[in-house]
């Protein structure tokens, strides 16, 4: 599935509650009686993104090196290849068949996708990731 921007020409509520919009694409049209996925609003923050690329390499330096991953980029596609791709099952096995990515989340589904990493370290690999988030709170307040 192709990913485009597009402008908003025009809106409108219908009657019966429908409400319509006037789209202009900026690259691919989708077919006429297509299905989309529209967001829009905030996006991440850029203390979000510092928070998650320190953390990244905090979990990289205390305990995943033992685990093989050494560098936080690399980590950070397993990562959102796991959470956010769609896959299929292709011979048995899960393929992921849309590149994710985390730059069109918001800052809420961003924090969302912070707890689920830290969450998924911490059952998966075993490492205690309360300290890195204690260190934290103590040092700038809460994260959310």
């Amino acid at each position: 599935m192709p990913k485009v921007s597009a402008k908003i020409i025009q809106t409108q509520i219908t009657s019966d509650g429908r409400f319509l919009a006037k789209v202009q694409f900026d690259g691919k049209l989708p077919k006429e009686g297509s299905n989309v996925s529209v967001k829009w609003g905030a996006t991440r923050s850029i203390e979000q993104n510092a928070l998650y690329w320190v953390f990244l390499q905090w979990c990289i330096e205390h305990g995943l090196k033992d685990q093989g991953h050494f560098d936080p980029q690399a980590l950070h596609l397993d990562l959102k290849a796991y959470f956010l791709s769609e896959k299929k099952m292709v011979k048995g096995q899960f393929k992921a068949i849309e590149t994710a990515t985390t730059t069109h989340l918001n800052k809420s589904e961003f924090g969302e996708y912070l707890d689920k990493v830290s969450d998924f370290v911490a059952s998966f690999f075993g490492l205690d990731t309360s300290s890195f988030w204690e260190e934290y709170k103590n040092e700038y307040g809460d994260f959310k």
